[in-house]
């Protein structure tokens, strides 16, 4: 249980780094896409109305914040639980 200790602290500033990085692994695949929108290849769909041109390139690099802080947030409370969990099992055994 000795091995377990080593994870119960949080590293520094952990909602930043998740969101970072899932803003820079999201933005190449929306910006692709958005681009998509922008030649009127695709539509992008808001509220079942669909956006082409540069109002749908927009709308869609809009997103790309909108979506890492969203998951980031999961994934810190969900990080938080987990570790919750942890320092419990290890006061335990």
């Amino acid at each position: 249980m000795k091995y377990l200790k080593q994870f119960e602290e949080k590293p520094e500033n952990l909602f930043g780094k998740l969101f970072w990085n899932i803003f820079f692994c999201l933005a190449p695949f929306v910006t692709l896409g958005s681009f998509f929108v922008l030649f009127g290849v695709i539509p992008f769909n808001f509220n079942e109305e669909p956006y082409y041109g540069v109002v749908g390139f927009l709308m869609t690099l809009i997103l790309i914040p909108w979506i890492s802080l969203c998951f980031a947030i999961l994934l810190w409370v969900y990080y938080s639980i987990g570790n919750y969990f942890l320092r419990l099992f290890n006061k335990i055994f």
